[in-house]
């Protein structure tokens, strides 16, 4: 009894299925392996951000308009939204001041260091910075 392939009877066709199979795995292994290696989206970093800012920024700044509750600093901060629509904010300056420390004994009203991480600050940034009115 003769044996039937799923690619038909004649043998022929097989090494073009092997081939078109692995061309198709290589393609999904490429894709695949730029998608990791590109990271979290541009998206997920405004939804974290947005995140952090509501839990550690809220305190003293109107941060989102959905935070849950008011800043306990009297008067408030500036709100990300007016900082957002300096011109001279960019992704860089918000992280720079982010990881800098900004109170200290000659100057002991001024920001604290929120403590975040490299990827935090990058976070906040890109949330800030998407407040930005397009003109």
């Amino acid at each position: 009894m003769a044996a039937t392939y799923p690619w038909g009877d004649d043998k022929r066709c097989f090494p073009m299925t092997i081939r078109i199979v692995s061309a198709w795995l290589v393609s999904l292994g490429f894709a695949v392996t730029s998608a990791w290696a590109q990271g979290p989206g541009v998206t997920d970093d405004v939804q974290q951000g947005h995140r952090l800012a509501v839990l550690i920024c809220a305190n003293c700044h109107v941060a989102a308009l959905d935070q849950p509750f008011e800043p306990i600093l009297r008067p408030p901060a500036p709100s990300f939204q007016s900082i957002a629509q300096r011109a001279n904010v960019s992704t860089e300056s918000v992280q720079s001041f982010l990881t800098a420390t900004h109170r200290n004994i000659s100057n002991p009203e001024a920001m604290p260091n929120p403590e975040l991480l490299d990827s935090q600050a990058r976070q906040v940034a890109a949330y800030l910075l998407s407040l930005r009115k397009r003109p």
